[in-house]
């Protein structure tokens, strides 16, 4: 549940979202099931041994789930992390972009600038009017 903790903390838990539940919390009774469970002296021993393997599959399914969930984690934790570089690179490529508009923009305008150079003069003299 540590991996929980360190999503919590990271924010990466979606809103509403509650703490794991508790058969989950890595807490379960291990042992003998007869230790936890009462069975009466009267009953059969085929019920018994059925009861027994289903309390095993139980524990067994349990430990998956704690292992599933860990891996859920990881994996987002490991997206957090994704996330936060991705943002980063696209964030330097808008700014490489930016840098780029902004030198096309000045090379044009210097583009210009030498084109309507003296030729622009030569065919476009001043028009005046004088009264007298």
């Amino acid at each position: 549940m540590e991996q929980w903790n360190q999503l919590r903390q990271a924010g990466l838990l979606p809103e509403g979202l509650g703490p794991p539940p508790r058969a989950l919390s890595g807490f379960f009774p291990m042992g003998k099931p007869d230790q936890t469970l009462m069975f009466p002296e009267t009953d059969s021993g085929g019920a018994r041994e059925t009861l027994l393997s289903i309390w095993e599959e139980l524990g067994n399914l349990r430990r998956m789930d704690v292992q599933l969930l860990d891996q859920l984690c990881s994996l987002a934790l490991e997206m957090g992390i994704l996330q936060e570089e991705l943002a980063a690179i696209l964030e330097e490529e808008e700014e490489e972009s930016c840098e780029e508009e902004e030198e096309d923009e000045e090379t044009q305008r210097e583009q210009e600038e030498e084109d309507l150079g003296a030729p622009w003069l030569a065919t476009h003299l001043p028009d005046f009017e004088m009264t007298i």
